[in-house]
């Protein structure tokens, strides 16, 4: 298995990767997937701080031959308890071939309701962690919370850990190496993005920020969960499924709606500065 932590950022090879199995919680996970190193988080953008997550749980699970899975809610917590749109930074398709190419083996993805959202954390830990997964180790942030009103964290992954027999890393906040060392978070990420300053965003993700797009009714259009940056002109850079260069195009949005002609094929496009000031007229 192919993780993170072997890999640097770099443009997308022709080596196919073996898509991971997603899970919806509601069907066995396969034996030969159970007793994974679990990553524990929202991960939304798979900024810098996530990927120090993947370098530590990939490490381990390759030591102990272990699969390498995530948990993904569905949807975000975010749009369940707050009923938002436009906040992802990475969209469901890009996130998805981000794992991918990660060297992810398992997406666990249970649908988060009302009934999920309700489960206390030692239930959660109980039935998920433990009863369908079988993890044997947990890889998460130091701030992590879930269950019922946010009631679980860190010391209770590590004492229910003792009983079910799995361990917990945690791993410690990643800083920008520049300036005043702020903390890399996604919400540092998204106001970035809204301001337009996607050369911070891009330090801060690693990665230019990019936006799946699609045009299935003949109009480009980018997903309602999206966040995007304010109206502008922008050179943007097509991508293909598998993240493939299709070429480079100037992108008006208006309105928070993309005017371009794009490659066919194009799944995804990543941004780089903006060609006029945001704000500007156009």
């Amino acid at each position: 298995m192919r993780h993170w932590a072997d890999m640097v950022v770099a443009e997308p090879d022709n080596c196919p990767r073996p898509a991971p199995l997603v899970n919806d919680g509601l069907r066995p996970v396969p034996d030969e997937l159970r007793g994974s190193v679990l990553l524990l988080g929202n991960f939304d953008g798979l900024h810098l701080g996530h990927r120090a997550l993947l370098t530590e749980a990939a490490a381990l699970a390759r030591k102990a031959g272990r699969p390498l899975a995530i948990l993904q809610f569905d949807p975000h917590p975010r749009r369940h308890f707050r009923r938002e749109q436009g906040f992802l930074i990475s969209g469901l398709s890009v996130q998805r071939r981000l794992l991918v190419e990660a060297g992810i083996d398992l997406i666990y993805a249970p649908r988060f309701d009302a009934l999920f959202a309700a489960q206390p954390a030692d239930i959660f830990v109980t039935e998920h962690l433990v009863g369908r997964l079988g993890i044997s180790a947990v890889v998460t942030g130091a701030d992590f919370r879930f269950g019922q009103h946010r009631g679980g964290d860190v010391l209770l992954l590590q004492t229910m850990g003792q009983a079910g027999g799995f361990a917990t890393h945690v791993v410690g906040e990643c800083r920008d190496q520049r300036g005043e060392g702020l903390r890399i978070s996604s919400s540092r990420i998204r106001s970035a993005i809204a301001a337009g300053r996607l050369d911070e965003a891009q330090r801060w993700l690693g990665r230019p920020f990019e936006t799946a797009i699609d045009n299935r009714s003949g109009i480009w259009r980018f997903d309602p969960m999206q966040i995007l940056p304010p109206d502008g002109i922008f050179m943007v850079e097509a991508r293909g499924a598998a993240g493939q260069r299709l070429g480079r195009r100037t992108l008006l949005v208006r309105d928070g709606r993309p005017e371009v002609r794009l490659p066919v094929g194009t799944r995804s496009i990543l941004w780089h500065a903006a060609a006029c000031a945001v704000g500007d007229r156009i």
